[in-house]
């Protein structure tokens, strides 16, 4: 039991370090929260856009391992409640 736990530690660790380095490779918009908070008026928040190359890959890479870092937090709370 012991021995899954750390391993669950030791993936939840290289998943967040990888979860902030591709948020340091993504780069910024124009057209993001800060733009839409002080009411920029070039907002297109409904536009249908296609992502297309890096952006694209850096997208969901973060969106893949967002889920698998939720899917395993949970895993390590259930394995370490049962005992």
């Amino acid at each position: 039991m012991a021995a899954v736990t750390i391993i669950l530690i030791t993936f939840l660790m290289i998943i967040s370090f990888s979860i902030v380095g591709i948020s340091f490779m993504m780069a910024p918009d124009s057209n993001s929260f800060s733009g839409a908070l002080v009411g920029s008026n070039d907002l297109d928040l409904f536009k249908v856009s296609k992502e297309r190359g890096i952006k694209k890959v850096l997208k969901w890479s973060m969106i893949t391992l967002g889920i698998l870092l939720f899917t395993l937090s949970l895993a390590l709370r259930i394995i370490i409640q049962q005992g």
